[in-house]
C-alpha cells in the first residue's frame, strides 16, 4: 500500500519543491492501492508544494461531446479519472468556468488560475475558442511554469499539447489578418460544431516526450504499480510550438479526415502569405 510519506519521497525524488505549481493527470488504480484512499495523494501533494504552492487537477468534460456547451455546468462531473472528482470536491477547491477543458485547483494561486476561462483572448480552435484563450488556466500554467505529473497514464495525456496549438494557429491566423487569404485559409481549419471536419495541427506528446528526454528534461520514477513522469509545461508547449511551425512532420498526428502532411501543408500556405520564416 502506498503510503502519504511514500508519496511525497518519491515527488521530491521528481524535483517537486515547496512554492511549485503542480498539475497531474491521472490513474488513480494504476497505484495498486494507497493507504488512505485518494486522500494519501492529494495530501502529499499539497504538503510538497506547501503553503505558498498550488495543486492543480484537470476536471475536463469531453464524453457528451454533442452537447457538453449546451449541458455543462459547475458542479458537472469530470471525465478524467476518479482523482480529478475527489479533488474537485474538496471544500478548498475551486474551478474554472469553462465546459470542456476546466480545472480545479487548491494553493496559493487558486483563485488567480480559475478567476477567468475564455472571458477574453479567445482563439480558434477544433474545441472552441474559450478552452485555450489567453486568459485561461492553461495559459497561466504555462506562463507560471507549472510541474505537470503524469501517474500511470503517460504523457500522452498532456493536455498542455492543445494550448501549443491554439497558440501556433491563433498566431498564424493573425499573420494573415486582412489578407485576401485569410477567410478562405480560415475555413479549412476544423472548429467545434463546424458541420464539415477541416484540418488541425494535433500534436504527438510521445514524439514531444523523447525529445526532451533526450535533453535530459524528463523526469521518471515509479510509485506503487504507477509508472510517474514530470515535466515542465514551458518546456514541453515551447518544444511543440517550435516543431509545428518547422513543420516537423514527426510531431503531427493523424486522423480519419487528415494526415500530419495536411497540417504541415496549411502552415506552408499561411506562412507563404505573409513570407514568414521560422
Amino acid at each position: 500500500m502506498v503510503t502519504k510519506q511514500d508519496f511525497i519521497n518519491i515527488l521530491s525524488e521528481l524535483g517537486v519543491r515547496n512554492g511549485d505549481m503542480l498539475l497531474t493527470h491521472s490513474s488513480f488504480k494504476s497505484l495498486g492501492g494507497c493507504e488512505n484512499g485518494a486522500d494519501t495523494v492529494v495530501t502529499a501533494m499539497l504538503e510538497a508544494v506547501g503553503s505558498y504552492g498550488t495543486v492543480v487537477f484537470p476536471t475536463l468534460c469531453q464524453q457528451d461531446w454533442e452537447n457538453v456547451y449546451k449541458n455543462w455546468h459547475i458542479d458537472a462531473s469530470s471525465d478524467v479519472g476518479y482523482l480529478t472528482n475527489y479533488f474537485r470536491l474538496l471544500p478548498e477547491a475551486k474551478r474554472s468556468n469553462q465546459a470542456t477543458h476546466s480545472v480545479a485547483a487548491i494553493g496559493k494561486h487558486r483563485d488567480y488560475l480559475t478567476e477567468t476561462h475564455g472571458e477574453s483572448g479567445k482563439r480558434y480552435g477544433i474545441f472552441g475558442d474559450t478552452p485555450f484563450s489567453k486568459d485561461s488556466p492553461w495559459q497561466k500554467m504555462y506562463e507560471l511554469d507549472t510541474k505537470v505529473l503524469f501517474i500511470g497514464v503517460g504523457i500522452r495525456k498532456c493536455t498542455f499539447r492543445h494550448l501549443a496549438e491554439y497558440i501556433v494557429v491563433d498566431e498564424a491566423l493573425d499573420m494573415i489578418k486582412g489578407k485576401p487569404e485569410h477567410d478562405a485559409l480560415k475555413a479549412e481549419l476544423w472548429y467545434y460544431g463546424a458541420p464539415n471536419q477541416g484540418v488541425w495541427p494535433h500534436v504527438s506528446s510521445p514524439y514531444i516526450e523523447t525529445i526532451l528526454a533526450k535533453e535530459g528534461k524528463v523526469k521518471y520514477a515509479k510509485c506503487g504499480d504507477a509508472d510517474l513522469i514530470l515535466v515542465s509545461s514551458r518546456d514541453f508547449v515551447d518544444c511543440a510550438i517550435k516543431h509545428v511551425k518547422e513543420r516537423d512532420i514527426n510531431v503531427f498526428t493523424s486522423s480519419d479526415t487528415w494526415c500530419p502532411e495536411d497540417a504541415a501543408i496549411w502552415l506552408d500556405k499561411v506562412y507563404s502569405v505573409c513570407n514568414y520564416k521560422v
